[in-house]
Order: C-alpha cells, then structure tokens, then sequence
C-alpha cells in the first residue's frame, strides 16, 4: 500500500514539476514586479524582469517548514553572474503553496537588510515612504583580483608554472589492464557489476575477490548538508540529495575529472522529462598510480649496506562519479587495491552555498568578497554495505582494545599497564550502533563462523571509517533530524530485509519531521544480529567552516572521507605477494651493482602514449 505521506509533500516528480510551474506563474505577478522595484534599486538595476545581461534568479531552499506538512518556502535573491551562488543581495521571500490549487499561492513574508514584513504590500510601502532601513550594495560585477571576477574560475594572480608546462601524466605502457563488458568490472582478482541510480547515485554489486563474494551491494544512499545562519535562507538549509538526484550526471572531462586514460560510460536517467535522457560520458572507469608504495622495506645490515630491498608501487583501479547539485561538487570513487582492501572515498568541491554577510551572521561565518559569508554547515554520507563474506550467515563483532593493570611476569613486584584485545560480539541491532568514542579504540569486524585460515582464525573482513564527524544535532531535540537518523551514528549493523532497502528516500527531503523513511526504526526493532545475512551502514562526516581559501571554490585538498573494507585473516598472507609489478633488490659486488628482480616485467622505454584528441560537449537535454 502507498504511504498516504507521498500525496501530501510533493516530492514526486510531477509534484515537483507542477511547483514549479506554480511558481513560475507567481513570480510573473504585477504585484512581485512592484516589490522588484526597491530590490532593483537596492542590487544596481538587477531585476528579474526585461534584464538582459543584469538578471536577478531566485533558488529556493528546503526543508518546506517547520513542521510536517507546512509548505512554505523561502526564496532568495542573486545577481546571474558566473559563481552566482557567491552573489546574493539579502533580499529573499517565502512562497506559501500549501494550497494544491497554484493561482491560490502568495508571497506571505518578505525579508530584507534584516528586517522581515508579513506582506509585499507592506514592504513595498515601508520601502516607498522610507520607514525601514534601506542598504545599497555596489555592483561588484568587476571585483576581483587582475580585473577578473573573484567568482570566476578564469586564471589570475600570480602565474605558476612561470611558463606554461604541461604536467605529468598517467599512459599505460601495455594497453589496459583491467576488462569492462556492459557494467561488468574484472581487475587483479576483483570483479564487480555497477549501476548509476538517479535517486542514490552509483552502486557495485556482487564484489568478488578470486571468485569469492565479499559485498552483495555497496551504495551510495543519501548525502546531506545541514547549515548554521540568521537569515531565512540559512535557518531553513537543511539539505538531503537523494530528493535532488545524488546520480545526476553532468559529462566529465578527460584528463581532469578522470585520466586521459580513462574509459568513460554514458548514462541513462528518467526523472522529470517524458522520456529517458542521456547523460554522457557520466562515470569513469581507470587504473592509476597512487603515488606511493602499496608496501616496501629496506633492510640495512646495520654496517652501512644493506641485505634487500623489497617493494611495490600501489597501483589500483578507480570507478568515479561526480555529483553536481546546484553549488556543490561530490566526487565518489570506489577504489580496488591489489592487496583486497577496496576503499571508498568521498571528496568535496565546488562553490559555497553563501549569503549576504550582516553583523547577525558573524557567529557562524567570516566576511568575505562581495559582501558575502559562508556559513557554517556539516556534511554527512549514508552508504549501505551488503557484507557477504563466505556466505549470507555471518557476525559482527568489536575488538576492543582495552587497558589491562598486570603484575609483571619478569619482575612480579612491579606491576605493568599494557593494552589488551577483547572481542565483543553483538548480538543484536541495538548492541550494533556504533557511535564512536576516542577512548575507546576497537575493529569491526565481520566474519562467517564456520570458515577459518589455515592458523585456525576466523576468515573476515573489517570496516575502518576514517571520514568520521559526531554531529551536534539532537535527534530528539530538533524534529527534522528524524529525517537524517542515520547521522547519528558512525556505523549501524542491521539483518538485511527488503523492506529496509535504504537508509533515507527522496520524500524525506519535504518532510523530515515524519519521514518516509525513518532511519531509526532499523535498529529499534532490535533484531538478532548473530548468523544472519548483515548490512553495515556506514557515515561519513565533516564540519565546514568556510574562509577565504574556499573562494571561488572549495579545493579537494584535506576534503576527502574515506571508508575501508579490508581483509581480517581472510587471506593466509597479503595478496599482492603475486604481483609481478613488485621489485626485488639484493647487492652484489661488494655493494658496487645490484641485483633487480621485476619478477618477468619489462622495463625501459616504450611506444608515445596514445593521443586522445580533446572534445567536449557539456550538454545534456537531449532524449536518449
């Protein structure tokens, strides 16, 4: 049965559209164009209306109220300039649309320099006869550093290179290494199956490691953006991306976005339009040099030489996406390495979802270019893990490292303090929501019971989270964190049950004081956990507090989050001891030459790399 919630919140697709036009049919009210006239004023001629090159546009922002099932909706004000959301003028408007007949929907408040008014009229008035505080920004249009806009990506400062020099690039002497068929990946021992959803965005499915499945399905399930202010805009910025379409897909550039070696996949998506729509050149697949040993040793024979040198450079191959929604950038890879770690990363970019700087906004932000602040926020990343290791009938357990006070075994009048395992399984849901504590160090792990090693140890794997961020936000405290429980916790272990297919929807997005999908309820039911077919529910975190090196646009630079799945006595020693891309190093002739074992891999120079002509079309409107 269809939950009666959906009718209500209009997040569907042709609820979304139906606002839309709504709006639209709004905003071309004679009595909104009077209003317009003082924003006119106020912003140096930058309308909404006949504007040419001087346009005003008008983003909305979420959640639709403060309560379930209020529908009202604030929007604001920024000048169309290349980075406009770097650009606003500290007007913004709230549109009442709780009536699903559009010609009975109004603008009931309006806010500005400050001030709010309970209608247009009013602050249309108050305006014309000078009874509110007025403000009047400059242009702004040329500030910048060398002449160009400070939102704009266009080069300036000081030149680096001096000269113009290309960089260093990836090319692979050998021809690929890795084989694709449709949505099927072969690597080194990996094989995996993906898929771009339009709601969560990209998705692996049957992870194997030398034939053996250790994820069934390992997704992306929601992103979230939640914001800190004293305007409207920023009090009501509580984003959740799956209602946005985290799979968005806009065409990636060669030899940026992914390597000049990279193969690249079209996307099909069927969300708001009549028909399906491709999106090209949407996710990327290619293997790449991480810049670091996957592991070596030198070992000196402590007399000024040494006795080997052993090592091997971590190449890995890398499935990528790249999320843009509105200001926004996410890039997603999930990254298989030769020694059966497979990571998954998260890494932000893109410009700031601003507003206009007041002395009420200091507390959450610094002043910036053009009048601007960027506020406070916290991101979050929902992902599911189908963990399948060696069978659907597996456990999750902690080990604990815990302090242990001894009565020292070589001096028994002394005591010794050490740290000490402790494995702690769990055996229900309850017991299996980890929020994480410092000064409570611990693995977790997860294994199948009946499948051991060749030294009697349970074959596993592990999660190591490393992107974690506690946020401060009370689930009980502030309503719409019901829409968000899965921000709650670092790490959720759950029985996998078809009705429990994601940790948020895309109708949470209008109603996260009564979500669709209350992440919450998949624990408090408190299944068993023991010998059961597990999800682990993973969430990746960070604090942003915005400053100047965020203008024009967040680098991804100290910005990436991270998650492991990594073997736990899976394999009886490292896998990527078969690897015939290791080196091998022992002296001979007392140290004058050496002895270099690439283990059968030629060396030396090879043919120029393969010229892959640039091309480029950005466009995406076209049916499939």
């Amino acid at each position: 049965m269809a939950d009666p919630r959906l009718a209500k919140d209009g997040a569907s697709s042709s609820a979304n559209t139906r606002q839309e036009t709504g709006a639209a049919s709004l905003l071309s009210n004679v009595r909104f164009w009077q209003a317009l006239v003082a924003v006119q004023c106020l912003s140096y001629g930058y309308t909404l209306h006949n504007c040419s090159n001087r346009c005003l546009l008008t983003p909305d922002t979420t959640p639709r109220g403060y309560s379930s099932g209020e529908r009202k909706t604030w929007f604001r004000a920024v000048r169309n300039l290349p980075g406009g959301f770097l650009h606003h003028v500290g007007f913004m408007f709230q549109v009442n649309h709780e009536s699903r007949n559009t010609s009975q929907w109004r603008i009931d408040r309006v806010f500005y320099n400050e001030q709010y008014f309970d209608s247009l009229d009013e602050f249309v008035r108050r305006y014309n006869d000078g009874t509110l505080q007025k403000t009047r920004l400059p242009d702004y249009s040329d500030e910048g550093t060398d002449g160009v806009l400070f939102s704009s990506l266009l080069q300036r400062g000081p030149e680096q290179p001096q000269a113009p020099l290309r960089a260093p690039e990836l090319f692979e002497p050998d021809g690929r290494r890795y084989k694709t068929r449709g949505r099927h990946v072969e690597y080194m021992g990996w094989s995996f199956d993906w898929r771009l959803g339009i709601t969560q965005g990209l998705q692996l499915y049957d992870v194997r490691v030398n034939g053996e499945r250790i994820v069934y399905e390992l997704s992306s399930m929601e992103a979230a953006a939640i914001y800190s202010g004293h305007d409207p805009k920023m009090l009501r910025s509580f984003f959740t991306d799956s209602g946005w379409s985290q799979g968005r897909s806009y065409e990636l550039v060669r030899g940026v976005d992914c390597p000049n070696t990279a193969i690249f996949f079209d996307a099909l998506h069927h969300r708001d339009t009549a028909g399906p729509r491709r999106f090209k050149n949407a996710v990327c697949v290619f293997e790449m040099n991480s810049g670091i040993p996957l592991r070596r040793h030198f070992d000196s024979d402590y007399a000024g030489g040494y006795d080997f040198y052993g090592g091997m450079v971590d190449h890995a191959l890398v499935l990528r996406h790249i999320f843009t929604i509105g200001n926004y950038d996410y890039i997603y890879d999930y990254i298989f390495h030769q020694n059966g770690v497979l990571e998954v990363s998260v890494t932000l970019t893109g410009y700031l979802q601003a507003t206009f700087y007041t002395q009420a906004e200091s507390p959450y932000g610094y002043p910036a270019w053009a009048n601007q602040v960027g506020n406070l926020h916290q991101h979050g990343f929902s992902f599911k893990v189908d963990i399948d290791v060696l069978g659907t009938e597996n456990r999750f357990e902690t080990v604990d490292i815990v302090l242990e006070n001894i009565t020292n075994p070589e001096r028994p009048d002394l005591r010794h303090i050490q740290t000490r395992l402790q494995h702690s399984l769990k055996t229900t849901e309850q017991e299996a929501g980890i929020q994480y504590r410092f000064d409570q160090p611990k693995y977790y792990n997860f294994y199948n019971n009946l499948e051991r090693n060749r030294f009697g140890v349970h074959r596993g794997y592990r999660l190591q989270v490393n992107g974690i961020a506690k946020t401060l936000l009370p689930r009980d405290d502030w309503p719409p964190m019901r829409g968000v429980g899965w921000m709650d916790y670092q790490l959720a272990v759950t029985r996998r049950k078809e009705s429990e297919p994601s940790s948020s929807s895309i109708y949470n997005q209008n109603d996260l004081y009564d979500p669709v999908v209350d992440f919450q309820s998949y624990i408090s039911d408190n299944e068993t956990i023991v010998d059961r077919d597990l999800v682990a529910w993973v969430t990746l975190g960070a604090h942003h507090i915005p400053d100047t090196s965020d203008y024009p646009t967040t680098t991804t630079t100290g910005n990436h989050l991270k998650f492991f799945l990594r073997p736990s006595n899976y394999f009886d020693e490292d896998p990527s001891m078969g690897s015939s891309n290791a080196v091998y190093i022992t002296p001979k002739d007392n140290f004058h030459s050496a002895n270099v074992n690439r283990f059968g891999t030629e060396e030396g120079p090879n043919c120029v790399p393969t010229d892959r002509s640039f091309h480029y079309d950005g466009t995406w409107f076209d049916d499939a």
